[in-house]
């Protein structure tokens, strides 16, 4: 075969490749976050193993139903009452919005550069919940509905968790004997790079969410709860989500006296940067790094095709991609070129 045969030949199954990716990203992207849950079950049952030299089917199970004993438990203690109140802290956040527009257009000249309705201002600002839902309708399937497809993707990330080396070894039989342990090893280092960054994630959710719910708590402000919570899972997407949290912080603390705000501002911005410049590089400097630039680009991308829902996943998509990459490329290219580069 030519080579300009062989070039046409490549082009067209890469077309072929991307166009079939795009009609399949609901379903792609489901898979993909069933192995992220088996990838963070799977990073549980490893720590455990540690202790408790047990098989990992019996821990997978385990841990799963730990996990949906304290969802329960959760939601029984206050859970639905801290749902409810999501209605009362937009319709507060809504309030504040029209009193600092009312602010704003009270200053004179500038005033007639502000839009009329404050609430179609807000509106514009935060994205409406349909708009949310529709686009999670549209990845994630509108037939089934999300509730149903959450429940598939638990179970998907619960299945793959069990035997991941069989899973693991039933993809590497499709790959030439040739190349299948250097294939071997690509995929054992994808899924050590997606382990590390759901660790490095779950962790700064966590402290993000119980510093600052346990910050508002201590000052009083109304919804301290909802709002830490809030904070510690937009804490998932990282850069993004610190800025979104910290909008509905600093106007529910626009509504308190001014220490309050002074203190409550202060902490917020002492809990940003112990999350952004301590705690994340220290976590990464073990587990795993990423070029917060390309992580940021591939956001953007994901959020341009998919909305809300691509931006959530871009981030360890990007992992996955980045690792295979180096495994599968840059490495073997890196073999007969000479010394690496410098901070790839």
């Amino acid at each position: 075969m030519s080579e300009p045969v062989r070039a046409v030949l490549i082009g067209v199954a890469a077309t072929v490749g991307l166009a079939m990716v795009w009609l399949l990203a609901g379903p792609l992207l489901t898979i993909f976050a069933g192995l992220l849950v088996a990838a963070l079950l799977d990073a549980i049952v490893r720590g455990i193993r540690r202790v408790v030299p047990l098989p990992q089917a019996p821990l997978v199970i385990v841990v799963s139903l730990a996990i949906v004993g304290l969802t329960a438990t959760g939601l029984s203690f206050g859970g639905m009452g801290l749902w409810r109140s999501v209605d009362e802290l937009v319709q507060m956040l809504r309030l504040q919005a029209g009193e600092i527009y009312q602010q704003l257009a009270s200053f004179g000249s500038g005033s007639d550069l502000l839009p009329d309705d404050p609430g179609a201002m807000l509106a514009d600002f935060m994205p409406s919940s349909a708009g949310v839902f529709s686009s999670a309708q549209f990845l994630f399937g509108s037939t089934m509905g999300l509730v149903s497809n959450a429940v598939v993707i638990v179970f998907l990330g619960i299945f793959f968790a069990l035997a991941p080396g069989r899973y693991r070894d039933g993809l590497l039989r499709m790959v030439p004997a040739s190349a299948r342990e250097e294939a071997r090893r690509a995929m054992d280092g994808t899924g050590h790079t997606l382990r590390g960054w759901l660790v490095t994630q779950m962790v700064t959710m966590m402290v993000v969410g119980t510093l600052m719910g346990g910050l508002l708590l201590a000052l009083g402000v109304p919804n301290a709860i909802l709002l830490g919570v809030l904070a510690g899972l937009l804490n998932f997407v990282p850069f993004l989500g610190p800025l979104f949290s910290a909008v509905p912080v600093l106007m529910t603390l626009a509504t308190q006296d001014m220490t309050t705000l002074i203190i409550g501002v202060g902490g917020l911005l002492l809990i940003q940067n112990l999350e952004g410049y301590v705690l994340t590089p220290m976590l990464q400097a073990r587990i795993i790094s990423l070029p917060p630039a390309w992580s940021l680009c591939m956001m953007l991308v994901m959020g341009a095709l998919f909305g809300l829902p691509g931006v959530a996943l871009a981030t360890p998509l990007f992992a996955v991609i980045r690792s295979l990459t180096l495994s599968l490329y840059v490495e073997p290219q890196r073999a007969g070129a000479g010394p690496p580069l410098e901070d790839d």
